[in-house]
């Protein structure tokens, strides 16, 4: 795994759309139409390209099918039933209207301005700790025939809801490094969502240490989605919680990773000026010679 001699910085995003929620009733899933969808990457990537910051977007290969492939595609995975059960309520839902869930030219897209990497968040979504390992092999099998048929060269994986399986096998389907699960706050007799919050509270968060461990990267910090209980947070809190950390790993020589979903900016709008304010202090550090900007792929 490569070192540096300055502080790093990384921007990653889980890039799912309506997969990430396949087994959850949600009421804001119905705001995730592929016009929203569409808008919504353009607007990241242009924020990308005024503070000239190369990122990292995991797709769910699934999301970047036409349906007809999908379909075709994922019958081998129904054999196992962990998969039957995970695939069945899509089917359900995208027999019925699959708005929101396939997007044949998000890729290209994301990589229009040649800086950015393709990186896999599965391909159907499905949590790896819930897989069998000849269904973890279908899985992966589908991830390493996505990257190659769209020419990916996909090195990097972000698990699914950050559960961390099958580590060991990855290096078997040419992907080389993933993103740990991050570091929260948290208190065993808590629901998740209080510990998120508390969480988001913590200005005097760290940057994070590569693990010379050679397979994977610092887990980072969630972007502060304003939505539920977190949108009463103030945006200066998150703005001086992220500041802190690159400070922090400037002085360090640390890591500052930070990550969120797409699709989070159209359920919040208001966290873009969040994200907004983080690229913009980012791209001062880096003006600075303080930090420099890595890509996941970048570590290895």
């Amino acid at each position: 795994m490569k070192k540096s001699d300055k502080g790093i910085v990384t921007l990653s995003f889980d890039c799912e759309a309506k997969w990430g929620m396949a087994d959850l009733s949600l009421d804001w899933k119905k705001d995730l139409t592929n016009e929203n969808l569409f808008e919504i990457y353009e607007y990241i990537l242009d924020v990308l390209k005024k503070y000239n910051i190369p990122s990292t977007f995991a797709f769910v290969g699934a999301m970047t099918e036409p349906k007809d492939k999908f379909i075709s595609l994922s019958q081998p995975l129904m054999k196992g039933p962990n998969h039957e059960k995970w695939l069945k309520p899509i089917f359900n839902q995208i027999s019925k209207d699959d708005d929101g869930w396939f997007f044949p030219n998000i890729i290209e897209l994301c990589k229009k301005d040649n800086i950015h990497e393709i990186a896999s968040h599965g391909y159907t979504h499905i949590p790896f700790s819930s897989l069998s390992e000849e269904e973890i092999h279908e899985e992966m099998k589908l991830i390493k025939d996505w990257s190659l048929r769209y020419e990916i060269n996909c090195k990097t994986l972000i698990y699914p809801r950050n559960e961390i399986s099958f580590s060991e096998k990855l290096n078997s389907y040419n992907i080389e490094l993933y993103r740990r699960a991050p570091k929260l706050f948290y208190v065993k007799s808590f629901p998740k969502y209080v510990n998120t919050f508390f969480e988001e509270l913590n200005i005097f968060k760290e940057s994070e240490h590569i693990d010379l461990d050679g397979i994977s990267i610092p887990g980072g910090v969630f972007i502060n989605w304003k939505y539920g209980p977190r949108k009463i947070i103030p945006k200066t809190i998150s703005n001086i919680r992220y500041k802190n950390i690159l400070n922090h790993a400037s002085k360090r020589k640390r890591v500052a990773h930070f990550w969120t979903h797409p699709h989070n900016f159209i359920t919040s709008p208001e966290s873009k000026r969040i994200f907004e304010k983080l690229c913009q202090n980012i791209e001062k550090k880096v003006e600075s010679n303080k930090l420099e900007i890595w890509r996941q792929v970048d570590f290895i």
